[in-house]
């Protein structure tokens, strides 16, 4: 943009020099090539200042780009606010945030990986796999990704199976 002023400016002086010229020139030749001159150069003035208002028009785009960023980043920094990175007994590092539902506290998991970046994606409890490895599977339903939680209750009576188990008292199924 600098250089485009600098040009504009450049063009505004070579036009005022051949103004005076033009008052001082004693012949129509040299009149008539003063004339020209200076229409040449008041396009070149005319074509300067374009190039300028497209370098500012350039420059009002780049800062609307960097003010949507800012309040982007801003928005994020009021969202995760109270999150923190929780590993869960798994081992699986997580961010979490407790938050009040009603009269009870709630932990709410979001994915690391969208919160890397900048997106806030909260974890929701596995369909296909709820379980793996005897702990609770909650995915991202943003990424996909899958997180080992906590672990699974153990059964109460664990009985063993035995074709016996199947069989009622009177030898049927």
């Amino acid at each position: 943009m600098i250089a485009e002023l600098s040009a504009a400016m450049a063009a505004i002086k070579e036009t005022a020099s051949l103004v005076k010229l033009i008052s001082d020139a004693k012949t129509d030749a040299e009149v008539k090539t003063a004339t020209i001159e200076l229409q040449s150069k008041l396009l070149t003035l005319q074509s300067e200042c374009f190039a300028l208002g497209d370098a500012i028009r350039s420059r009002d785009e780049d800062v609307m780009l960097l003010k949507a960023k800012i309040t982007e980043f801003e928005d994020f920094q009021s969202e995760s606010e109270g999150y923190a990175l929780h590993q869960t007994e798994a081992g699986s590092l997580v961010y979490s945030k407790q938050l009040v539902v009603g009269s009870s506290q709630i932990t709410v998991n979001a994915c690391p990986n969208c919160f890397k970046q900048k997106k806030i994606s909260m974890l929701q409890p596995g369909i296909d796999k709820a379980a793996k490895a005897s702990f609770w599977v909650h995915f991202c339903p943003s990424c996909h990704a899958e997180f080992k939680m906590d672990k699974t209750p153990a059964a109460k009576n664990p009985q063993k199976r035995t074709i016996a188990n199947h069989f009622n008292d009177r030898g049927a199924w």
